[in-house]
């Protein structure tokens, strides 16, 4: 009898991923050589695994990375070519792949960081053609996409890219490319306030970009912007944003004094389990809470960028912002949430820089606001009479009002609170000359 021609293979200690085997296979590959097309089909039509990749291009340094650059420049455009066909769910594989890919990349620390970043992705020859590819290929999927999650998705790539390669040349080709219309059309077409968030901040970030040494084609669609129902959706995404940013603060230190109730009298006494009793949130060491605080507020402060720009440029997004009521009398104005979280940015402003710059950004916009007669006398008029949390958590405390205010009286409570609160031995007179502006 012949031998069997089959070979029995041993069994692996630990099976892998196929997924992770072909980024192996395509990041420590010596021979650097130029893969086969059924090896990118395979590779997005498997579910990537995020962590890992996250992990290996994280391990690689940026001198090494240069010297890899086959392997990403391949990587880059054939995701590029796989979002272009639209074909599921390879392209949305590829999106999720772009976003890790970029956020890795951008975030390492370059010599020459617009040309060092150029040669990893496409190659000095090749960048003309291939980013004004894909931001083409960003636009149309925005725009036109299959799902609102695919259209999410490059927006979630687009501001990858956008915020860690800022103060390199690749955001020019955002600028030569209008993605203003996409941005809108998606804001109009979805209802939920954390995707409008994304392309609201993303709009700041490219309003922003060289807007001192050029005309910025975004601040120009700014300016001439007279959608009503995608404003009051803005505004409404970026009050539930504030809200949600005010919540972080409050859950270091809760500033809102425990009412008597039954309950609290048992606990008081040891005998809260009787009555099922919520135990005390647990307080936080004075030092921790100053580090907690200074980690505030979080990434989606972002934001509030992109809020002062529209507020600088459109008069109609300024009407919409002190006028906006919503409809359910449970959830807070988006006004209202703005004007509390500036509060709690400046009792906290003396923590970090960066708190103190959001601070800042915050009193610009509020400036702007009461500097214009016809909004400044809606602001002191009982219509914008509305409920407004200050911030309580460092003495002297603000008296609490649980009622509705003027929302006037509550920007002045909000300015006095924040000049007791900022005083130093060197006086940060910018923002001194902040409070005394809007007071």
């Amino acid at each position: 009898m012949e031998p069997s021609p089959l070979t029995q293979q041993s069994r692996p200690e630990v099976f892998q991923q196929k997924i992770v085997e072909l980024y192996d296979g395509l990041f420590k590959d010596e021979e650097g050589g130029d893969k086969s097309e059924g090896f990118w089909t395979e590779f997005f039509l498997l579910k990537p695994d995020l962590a890992t990749l996250r992990r290996i291009l994280g391990a690689i340094s940026p001198s090494d990375l240069l010297t890899l650059q086959n392997p990403t420049r391949s990587l880059f455009t054939r995701a590029i070519k796989c979002i272009k066909s639209g074909s599921a769910p390879a392209d949305t594989h590829a999106l999720d792949t772009l976003t890790v890919l970029l956020a890795s990349v951008l975030s390492k620390k370059y010599n020459n960081p617009s040309s060092d970043i150029i040669n990893v992705l496409a190659g000095l020859d090749q960048v003309d053609a291939v980013f004004t590819e894909f931001v083409a290929v960003l636009d149309n999927t925005i725009r036109t996409g299959r799902s609102l999650d695919i259209r999410q998705k490059a927006i979630e790539v687009t501001l990858s890219l956008t915020s860690g390669a800022y103060q390199t040349s690749l955001l020019s080709y955002f600028t030569h490319r209008d993605l203003f219309p996409s941005l809108m059309k998606f804001i109009q077409d979805t209802d939920s306030t954390t995707r409008t968030f994304e392309s609201f901040t993303l709009l700041g970030l490219l309003a922003n970009y060289n807007k001192f040494e050029f005309q910025n084609p975004y601040r120009l669609r700014l300016e001439d912007f007279v959608n009503e129902a995608a404003i009051q959706k803005i505004i409404t995404s970026t009050g539930d944003t504030c809200s949600r940013l005010r919540t972080k603060y409050v859950a270091v230190q809760n500033d809102l004094p425990e009412g008597w109730s039954l309950a609290s009298a048992f606990g008081m006494l040891g005998l809260g389990g009787l009555i099922g009793a919520k135990p005390a949130a647990p307080v936080i060491d004075p030092e921790a809470a100053k580090k907690m605080f200074a980690e505030l507020p979080g990434a989606e402060a972002a934001v509030l960028l992109a809020t002062y720009d529209f507020v600088h440029a459109n008069k109609l997004f300024c009407f919409n912002l002190v006028t906006l009521e919503l409809d359910s009398k449970q959830t807070e104005p988006p006004i209202a949430s703005f004007v509390s979280l500036t509060s709690y940015l400046l009792e906290h402003a003396y923590i970090s820089t960066r708190t103190s710059l959001y601070a800042r950004l915050n009193l610009l916009t509020i400036r702007l606001l009461v500097e214009d007669p016809a909004l400044c006398k809606r602001i002191c008029s009982p219509e914008s009479k509305t409920p407004i949390r200050l911030c309580r958590q460092r003495s002297p405390y603000l008296p609490l009002i649980r009622g509705d205010r003027v929302l006037a009286t509550a920007l002045l409570d909000a300015m006095i609170d924040g000049i007791n609160h900022n005083l130093r031995r060197r006086l940060d007179v910018d923002l001194y000359a902040l409070f005394l502006d809007i007071l």
